[in-house]
């Protein structure tokens, strides 16, 4: 057991503390001499609950402008790539533009096709 430091309390508490312990003492004496193969087992304690959560502290102005850094940091980077994306669209654009602009000779092939459609078209068919 370890020892209790008693010297500040009157002589009579001292007296009933010394006296607990010692029968503590002999209660484990005499269970050890009754069953040397057992080894007592200590109660393990509860563990204990885990304190709350601390509530969270409120903004201060530091935090808001930090946060709206990182706002606007996010959306300059979305503002790039929707230029980046405009610009590819407007290069496909003219690329396509280029392409049918290289075509000299108009191919209007809709009268010739009404042509033969008609030509093939009997008054039988009515």
């Amino acid at each position: 057991m370890s020892s209790v430091n008693t010297d500040g309390l009157p002589p009579e508490m001292q007296a009933r503390i010394a006296q607990i312990i010692e029968g503590a003492k002999q209660k484990t004496m005499q269970a050890y001499a009754q069953a040397p193969q057992e080894v007592p087992v200590a109660p393990q304690p509860e563990p204990e609950p885990a304190p709350p959560p601390a509530a969270p502290k409120p903004p201060n102005l530091m935090d808001h402008t930090i946060a709206l850094r990182q706002e606007v940091a996010a959306m300059s980077q979305q503002v790039a790539a929707i230029g980046q994306v405009t610009e590819a669209v407007g290069q496909a654009v003219g690329q396509l533009y280029a392409m049918f602009q290289s075509q000299t000779t108009p191919t209007d092939q809709g009268a010739t096709y009404s042509q033969a459609f008609q030509e093939q078209v009997t008054e039988d068919d009515y």
